[in-house]
C-alpha cells in the first residue's frame, strides 16, 4: 500500500514513509520482555 505524494502532509518527504516494521523495534521489544522476565524470576 504505497502512499501518493499528494496524501502526505506538507514538509514530509516521500522517503520518510515506512511500510514495514524496522528490525530494531523487534530487538527493543525482545530486550524489554527479557528484562521483565528477569525481574520476575529474580524476586
Amino acid at each position: 500500500m504505497k502512499k501518493n505524494k499528494k496524501d502526505l502532509p506538507d514538509g514530509v518527504p516521500e522517503e520518510n514513509v515506512y511500510e514495514n516494521t524496522h528490525i530494531l523495534l523487534y530487538v527493543f521489544y525482545a530486550i524489554a520482555l527479557a528484562s521483565v522476565v528477569l525481574l520476575m524470576v529474580n524476586q
